[in-house]
């Protein structure tokens, strides 16, 4: 097709030619310029601390996880877009850390995959009642950084016109992951089921969220809740000699995150005495709830009990009579 750009005195028809062509040009200087990131051999100092858009596609013969709705992909540069997005301030900080290396309660991108590999939520913040922001346990966050790391791609756009760009990108290139601006049939069901996937409210046994957050906002005894909540399992684990109770880490991550100092800890109760752990929040609030229950009290007198918890979540009743 071409256009011309000879101003004659059909004035009306030589805007239309002009805007037409604008838009071919721009199509192309985008497709052009968009730089390619790779988070496993590229320095992060290179992407650009300016606003602009970026594209995340997969790397070859990587696909997205499966949820038994079929997907289409459009390709760019032979590679399968799947996300499309703009950063009004700064694309290294929108880009490199918060969807490569943040939380799901900054970044859609993190909060659809981990959606769609099955991770629970669980509230991003103290403040989860009045903003309702939501991302992944810290175990998941991590496994969900590698993944994001090893499967994906980033083509990057620096330019201040980011808001019309993207509306172009998405609908250009009709990335599966792109909920809003996205009419596309094509992927339809998919986005609708990965709409609901995202809407999931957090998971918490019993339905304790309001308890555990305000325990949360009070900055002491986090974790008496949650062991409330597991106190009749080990008072089984008790009666059984000897048993595991696997726990949901994303409870203590809700209301404490202990990267550096750990969950893990070992009491050693001798005839219903629970001893004091010193530097462990997890241990002593445990303690808390064993103190207080006359049914532990009972099953543990004239015993020699260890309850160990390790990294894994797992904690181990060992009832030596």
């Amino acid at each position: 097709m071409v256009f011309t750009l000879l101003k004659d005195k059909h004035t009306k028809s030589f805007e239309i030619n002009q805007f037409f062509c604008n838009l071919i040009c721009k199509k192309m200087m985008i497709t052009d310029i968009l730089q390619i990131f790779d988070p496993l051999k590229d320095n992060v100092n290179t992407v650009p601390a300016l606003p602009g858009n970026y594209i995340f596609v997969l790397r070859k013969n990587r696909k997205l996880p499966n949820v038994g709705i079929p997907v289409t992909y459009t390709k760019f540069r032979e590679y399968e877009v799947i996300y499309v997005g703009l950063a009004s301030g700064s694309l290294k900080d929108r880009d490199v850390k918060k969807h490569f290396n943040g939380n799901a309660g900054g970044s859609t991108l993190r909060k659809s995959l981990g959606c769609l590999f099955g991770y629970n939520l669980i509230p991003r913040d103290s403040n989860y009642n009045s903003n309702g922001k939501t991302k992944f346990s810290a175990t998941d966050e991590s496994k969900l950084s590698g993944w994001i790391k090893t499967n994906l791609l980033l083509f990057y756009y620096p330019n201040k016109d980011f808001v019309n760009v993207e509306s172009r990108l998405i609908q250009e290139l009709n990335p599966p992951l792109n909920l809003n601006k996205n009419n596309n049939v094509v992927n339809l069901e998919f986005r609708k089921h990965l709409t609901k996937l995202r809407n999931n409210k957090p998971v918490l046994p019993y339905d304790n969220i309001g308890k555990i957050m305000n325990q949360r906002n009070s900055g002491k005894e986090l974790y008496v809740q949650v062991w409330q909540d597991y106190l009749s399992k080990i008072l089984l684990a008790i009666n059984s000699t000897n048993k595991t109770v696997k726990l949901n880490h994303s409870l203590f991550e809700a209301v404490g995150n202990r990267n550096r100092s750990g969950y893990s800890f070992r009491l050693d109760i001798d005839n219903g005495i629970v001893p004091r752990k010193k530097g462990s929040d997890v241990a002593r609030d445990l303690k808390k709830v064993l103190d207080e229950s006359s049914v532990f009290k009972h099953l543990a007198n004239g015993k020699n009990i260890i309850i160990r918890l390790n990294g894994s979540f797992e904690l181990t009743v060992q009832v030596i009579r």
